[in-house]
Formats: C-alpha cells, structure tokens, sequence
C-alpha cells in the first residue's frame, strides 16, 4: 500500500499542509532551511514513532504551539487506511489507527516500511555495530511475522540476566532459568537473521552485478558468540566460559544483542577500499535491496525517502544510483534544492509529483514550478 496523503499541523516550520502523493516517485524541493526535510521527518515519524532528526519533542512542535500532528491516508484501491500521530511538548504521544487508539509503535511500522537516506547514513559503515543490527533487523521485522514477538522476549530475558550480573549475584542457580531462556531465544533470532541476509545478498548480488568497484562484495553475518553450528549447547557452554568476565562488568557480552554485520569488498572492509562517492553507491545498493525484498518476502509497500539526494555525487555515481531506483518496488520521496537536480535523471514516462517548500510553505507545482 502507498502513503496517499499526508496532514501536518504545527510541525517544525509548516504550520498547515494537506499533500497528495505520487504511488511512485516524489520530489520536494526548495532552499536549505525551508522545510523540505520536514515532510521527511513527518513520513519517518509515522513508521517509526519518533525523528530521525531529534529525540528531543518540544524541536519538532512548531514555534510557541502546544503539539503537533501528523496524519497519513494508506491504501491501495479500495483499501483505505488512516493513521494519526500527535504529541506535546511534554513528550506524551498518542497514535490512533482508523479511529482506535495504538498501544504499541509496532503496529503502525508494520504498515509502513520506511527507510531512509540522508548525509549522515554513512554511520552504517563508520558507525558501531548498533546502526548495522538496526538495518537489518528493520528488513528483517517486515519479512519474518515471528521476529518482533521474539526479539521482545529475548530483550525481557536480557534484561533479567543483566539485572543478576548487575546486583553481583553469584549463585549459578538464579541464572539456570534465564539462560535458557537466553539460549533457546538466541538461536531463534540468529537463525532467522542467517535467513534473511541470504534474501538480502541474492537480491544486492544481482543489483550490483554490472557495478565494477562494487565486484566481490560481501556480506558476513556476525552472531554476537563464537556461532560454529547455532546450537544450544555450543552457546551454553560459552555463557558459562564468560560468566566470570560478564559478574565483573556486570552485563552480558555474548549474545544477538552483539551482532553485527561485516559489509566486505573482495576481502578488505567497504569503508577502508572505497571511496566517498563509492560508499554512497553502495549505501544506496543496500538499502534498495532490502526494499525489494520487504517487497518480495514480506509483500508489503516500502516507502524510501532520500534527503539531499544529489549531495556528494559526481555524474557517473548518481547516474548509477538511478539505475538502482529504476528496480525499486518502493514509493520513493526525495529532496532537493533544485528539480534540475533531479529530474534530467527520470525517465520521461515515470510518474513524478513535484511539491515546492518555501518558508513551511508547500505547493504542488509542474516542471516549470507553476502551481497546480
């Protein structure tokens, strides 16, 4: 389902807006500073119930206003979804999904699968492991149903064992029950991560085929323990090995809460071998394959919004990332300063909304920026 229309009150710097989408490509325009990246945020905050920009509330809530509002219309057809967004400065929030009240941020990501690329994306090569699990538990939490109800489970378990370590509690027996808990979760979420970046390396694999400096790529999933055969024993005997070293620094060291994914070209890490321009390449590769396959395997409508597309691009790497974006099952959102930026790139019988932002100000416009 596509992202049809969306409402903003009082968000950032747009005051009031009402916006209806492209089921394919979108491009939002204007100056730096005008707000452009706004409708971004509003999209993102939908999926995943908070910015990207800020952890902050009382930053998105426009100038002097109480709270703000975000609404979305989803659907495709006949099939119609309303989802609604809304917090104060205070930080409360509140979603309603087709009227009736959301409990749990879950349910409104699982409508929406959002992923985002801005400037600062490169974290998922210069980053920790963190922003690597985050990429490919989010692919992973649209294509597997089972995946979100275990991860909850193994984080209660985590929880639990930590708080032990953490009160020096040294009697092996308190620990019994949760690490088995432990184990027997672990093995579920590795054996499902192993799954899915097999899914996400055919489908990179034949994104990349006919991309030189990208030959050779690799994926390597790291399970976060010594992982030779993913059994319980194997996993058991290393939580014991380790007990001592996690009683003096009072947390679990091993564990899927310590994944990480190596992301290698012909042997040698991306971010050490590439270049700048060849990093964006390859950050646009990822996350286009796990787009297409949420699309194939989870058979659901990703969204991929893209600020500052153009930002640190030459000629021949933004011509390649448009090759990418034409074997994208995704809506796509892009910004620019400029449509010319943009749209020399797009194919002439592709479906393009133009939206012009000046001063929280938003218009629909035509390629000669006339207003429609």
């Amino acid at each position: 389902m596509a992202l049809q229309q969306l409402q903003l009150s009082q968000f950032r710097n747009i005051e009031s807006a009402q916006l209806s989408f492209s089921a394919d490509w979108n491009l939002i325009y204007g100056a730096n500073g005008s707000g452009k990246t706004s409708v971004l945020e509003a999209i993102y905050l939908l999926a995943h119930g908070r910015s990207f920009r800020t952890s902050k509330a009382h930053k998105v809530i426009r100038h002097e206003q109480a709270l703000y509002t975000v609404f979305a219309r989803i659907g495709a057809g006949a099939q119609q979804i309303a989802l609604g967004v809304q917090r104060d400065r205070a930080g409360d929030w509140l979603a309603r999904l087709n009227g009736e009240k959301v409990q749990r941020v879950a349910d409104c990501a699982s409508l929406l699968p959002v992923q985002l690329i801005t400037p600062e994306s490169f974290r998922l090569f210069f980053g920790g492991p963190k922003e690597r699990r985050q990429f490919f538990d989010m692919g992973l939490f649209h294509v597997e149903h089972q995946f979100y109800e275990v991860w909850m489970r193994f984080n209660k378990v985590l929880k639990q064992r930590n708080a032990l370590l953490k009160s020096r509690q040294t009697n092996a027996e308190f620990y019994q029950f949760w690490d088995q808990q432990f184990v027997e979760l672990a093995i579920q979420l590795q054996s499902m991560r192993v799954a899915y970046i097999e899914l996400l390396n055919v489908e990179l694999q034949n994104l990349i085929k006919d991309v030189p400096a990208l030959l050779g790529l690799q994926l390597e999933l790291v399970a976060g323990w010594n992982c030779r055969e993913n059994n319980a024993a194997e996993l058991t005997q290393q939580l014991r090995d380790s007990f001592a070293m996690d009683l003096r620094v009072g947390y679990s060291q091993l564990g899927p809460q310590k994944a990480d994914l190596r992301v290698k070209v012909r042997g040698e890490y991306a971010d050490e071998l590439l270049s700048r321009g060849q990093l964006k390449v390859l950050l646009f590769s990822l996350k286009i394959a796990q787009s297409n396959v949420i699309y194939r395997s989870g058979h659901k409508q990703p969204l991929l919004l893209i600020d500052d597309l153009a930002s640190e691009l030459d000629d021949q790497s933004k011509r390649q990332i448009f090759n990418f974006l034409y074997q994208l099952n995704s809506q796509v959102f892009i910004t620019a300063i400029e449509t010319s930026q943009v749209l020399p790139q797009i194919s002439s019988d592709t479906e393009v909304a133009l939206f012009h932002v000046e001063h929280g100000q938003i218009e629909r416009t035509d390629e000669n920026g006339r207003r429609t």
